[in-house]
């Protein structure tokens, strides 16, 4: 098993910076010079992402126009001494602009579809990301290739109303300009590849519709296609609007924190896998309102919205009792230790109660977000 990717292949990829020559005094320009980026002026839905704009009964995120006129960035071009690394990501940027002017004629032929460049930014993966995924799934790597693995470095997000019984449409039409649905392995509940009779692997359309009972445990829907194009892969993910996935950012957030207790094994004991499990059951459940008012917002407008989605004064007390008996659980079990053996002379000055403050100040901000309306008098 492989535990980390070698040094020398991480600096060829361009994790670890490669020293540059220095530049020869009154060098006459050359055609692959650097061209600066030009800078761009984001729409202002954008830049309110992530704050509580759609909080507001009045105004949506931003409204839908198929004129919408986002503009496209410069890239630099590659030059003599770029490295491995930063040749793909320069390569994936290149292709994400071609696949978002598809996605753009997708979108004036079938009526319901909407696209925006605004809201796909970060439409290639970054070269940090692509290794961390790579080491993360290190045996996965080693059986299935680079394809097998990453299979999101083009992605991009599209908005279509009831997307699990629509998305065929987008299907047709992307095979007319010669895509095709991937295929990617099938896995057993373990996340091992299933093999057919015959020792090959099996394989099947990447297709997955997270809708109904396949919805994630936040209440979280959307269907995921990746496409195939002159053997690039690109990912499709179809969601039903901008309030959707001005939700569904805020969302990702707090998912990422509660992973985060079981990768600071905070989970191990069985008593604080109880609290975290209850934590988590009291912020799905807060998401599942969430994304309901979200999908009223981009289905019918702000119009429909009489009252914004908050967390109940219950649930803000219910909370802050569970991340009070999470510290305690290890306060008493730093206590129960005899002084030669703790690390630190406090429980506040060890790394276990650094991770609970910042996991729980993290997840506070979302709170903040969504607090309870307090009645004016």
């Amino acid at each position: 098993m492989i535990k980390k990717i070698a040094p020398k292949v991480e600096r060829i990829l361009g994790k670890y910076p490669k020293t540059q020559p220095k530049a020869k005094p009154h060098a006459p320009k050359e055609a692959n010079d650097v061209i600066p980026k030009k800078a761009r002026k984001k729409h202002s839905w954008y830049n309110n992402r992530r704050t509580n704009l759609e909080r507001t009964p009045k105004e949506d995120t931003f409204e839908p126009s198929k004129s919408q006129n986002d503009t496209k960035p410069s890239l630099r071009r590659p030059s003599a001494t770029m490295n491995l690394g930063d040749f793909v990501v320069w390569r994936n940027k290149q292709l994400a602009e071609k696949y978002k002017d598809d996605l753009e004629k997708i979108a004036q032929i079938i009526p319901e579809v909407t696209f925006f460049r605004a809201a796909n930014e970060t439409s290639a993966k970054e070269m940090k990301s692509i290794l961390a995924k790579i080491e993360k799934r290190s045996e996965q790597f080693l059986e299935r290739g680079y394809r097998g693995v990453v299979r999101d470095s083009v992605r991009a997000r599209i908005f279509m109303p009831d997307a699990d019984k629509n998305y065929g449409k987008i299907i047709d039409e992307m095979k007319k300009m010669k895509y095709k649905v991937a295929l990617n392995y099938v896995d057993d509940a373990a996340g091992n590849a299933i093999k057919n009779s015959d020792g090959t692997f099996k394989m099947a359309e990447d297709i997955d519709v997270r809708f109904g009972k396949n919805a994630k445990k936040s209440g979280y829907e959307d269907v995921q296609i990746r496409f195939q194009k002159d053997d690039v892969l690109y990912e499709l993910i179809i969601l039903p609007g901008p309030n959707y996935m001005n939700a569904a950012n805020k969302e990702h957030d707090v998912f990422e924190n509660i992973k985060k207790y079981t990768n600071h094994n905070l989970d191990k004991d069985m008593g604080a896998k109880q609290i975290i499990a209850a934590i988590e059951e009291t912020f799905a459940s807060f998401s599942r309102r969430l994304y309901a008012e979200a999908l009223v917002r981009d289905k019918g407008g702000a119009k429909k919205i009489t009252e914004s989605t908050t967390f109940t004064p219950e649930e803000v007390k219910d909370i802050n009792a569970l991340f009070k008996s999470l510290k305690n659980l290890f306060l008493g079990k730093f206590n129960a230790l005899p002084p030669s053996k703790r690390l630190k002379p406090a429980f506040k000055d060890t790394k276990t109660y650094a991770n609970l403050h910042l996991l729980e100040t993290n997840l506070r901000k979302f709170i903040d977000l969504y607090k309870p309306v307090t009645p004016q008098s």
